[in-house]
């Protein structure tokens, strides 16, 4: 089975291509652009570059947040594009979930965090049982000093990934007890996750309807917002 991923939930912008094997190839860009400037141009030179062509996939992943309202739009509409275009298999995938799967054979709890602006972060808590990746809470948004607080009680080593959270690190140093910072490579959202956790569903049946498909963004748009007290 040949997957190809697409995570654009983030400034990050990422694109795999994951067979059942291996990752067979990657190409993440942490650069100014826009998604909708490079995101199709980056996807179509992988796949090229590794020697395959769109046909010869066997289903898409592509992350649904929460995020960037406009990456992660951008990605969706991608991935369900191309999914409709070359009659496959489609599964979403949480961003969050897919930053914490990097780190999935540590010991103690993991906790991917994503800049929602404000001091507030899109987070969740995971964890690995009998080499299942599990989570232990509901995504959410919370004020950091909210996190901080519910995460205080925690009596197990915590891993907190994603760059924002180096910002806080200070912060949650002083408050919580066992905590890592993951400061490589895996701090960014990485589409190879997102491509291992699609194939993982689409070998097991379990897939998402095409136009049933949507992100989670966990908040309303401040456009949203904005819309609805002018009306």
């Amino acid at each position: 089975m040949l997957v190809l991923a697409v995570d654009s939930s983030t400034k990050v912008g990422s694109v795999s291509l994951v067979s059942t094997e291996r990752l067979v190839a990657e190409s993440l860009l942490h650069l100014d652009q826009t998604h909708s400037q490079r995101l199709m141009p980056q996807l179509i030179d992988l796949v090229d570059r590794s020697g395959y062509e769109l046909d010869d996939l066997d289903g898409i992943a592509v992350a649904l947040g929460p995020g960037s309202f406009t990456g992660t739009r951008i990605g969706v509409v991608t991935a369900k594009t191309l999914a409709q275009s070359l009659g496959l298999s489609i599964v979403g995938i949480s961003t969050l979930k897919a930053m914490a799967y990097s780190l999935k054979y540590t010991s103690g709890y993991i906790c991917p965090v994503i800049d929602a602006r404000r001091k507030r972060v899109f987070t969740g808590l995971y964890r690995t049982s009998d080499e299942q990746l599990r989570a232990e809470t509901e995504e959410a948004l919370l004020a950091i000093d909210d996190l901080i607080t519910e995460l205080s009680s925690v009596q197990e080593e915590i891993y907190f990934v994603g760059e924002i959270i180096q910002e806080y690190r200070a912060q949650i140093s002083e408050q919580i007890e066992g905590t890592h910072f993951i400061t490589n490579k895996f701090s960014l959202p990485q589409a190879g996750a997102v491509g291992e956790l699609g194939i993982e569903r689409l070998v097991a049946g379990d897939e998402d309807q095409l136009f049933e498909l949507t992100p989670n963004y966990l908040k309303r748009s401040q456009a949203e917002i904005q819309w609805e007290k002018n009306n």
